[in-house]
């Protein structure tokens, strides 16, 4: 109602804007996309990679970091599909979810086969600044974002991104990331490896 009673509304995305403007009837002449900043920026400290890999039993290998709340949009599963493939050519490789820990969390543990992911819960700043440097890249599978800030963040950083082809996401990453249909799994894969 307010959104449809405004002079002006403001949004952080054309995706958005296409979505308000659909969505509510609204005339997208009277919507204005403001996009986001890079986000949050280098943490100055950051936990050393080795300290991260003993404490969360990361392995040696590859890490694929995703970063994200802990919903059914942010697909998730995706990863958790995928990462048998990325596996099989690179045994090592593992995935990060950090986050806090929903019930849907719960159901991407019971999926995940054995050593191929791990949940941290909520990680400092100190933690996740260490684990994107010692990402070997960055995988953003959501469906649905309004921005998708942690790709912009990741790329900040200079790790790799692998997003999926929704949304907001191509319009923020732009030619800077590698695409994927988020409802392929094997494409995922083949973006990450």
């Amino acid at each position: 109602l307010g959104a449809r009673h405004a002079r002006r509304v403001i949004t952080l995305s054309e995706a958005s804007r296409r979505e308000i403007s659909e969505d509510l009837g609204i005339d997208a002449s009277r919507i204005d996309v403001v996009p986001l900043g890079p986000g949050a920026t280098a943490a100055g400290h950051a936990t050393a990679e080795t300290e991260l890999r003993a404490r969360l039993g990361l392995g040696e290998g590859p890490i694929v970091l995703t970063s994200s709340a802990q919903s059914p949009h942010k697909n998730v599963g995706a990863l958790i599909d995928a990462m048998p493939a990325v596996q099989e050519a690179l045994p090592a490789a593992v995935l990060v979810v950090p986050g806090n820990v929903t019930e849907h969390t719960r159901g991407l543990e019971a999926r995940a086969l054995p050593g191929s992911a791990v949940f941290p819960g909520w990680v400092s700043a100190a933690d996740l600044e260490g684990l994107y440097r010692a990402a070997s890249c960055f995988a953003f599978p959501s469906r649905r974002e309004g921005f998708g800030l942690p790709v912009l963040e990741s790329m900040s950083r200079g790790v790799p991104v692998v997003c999926a082809d929704a949304s907001a996401l191509p319009e923020v990453a732009g030619d800077a990331a590698l695409y994927f249909d988020p409802n392929r799994p094997d494409e995922l894969a083949a973006a990450i490896i």
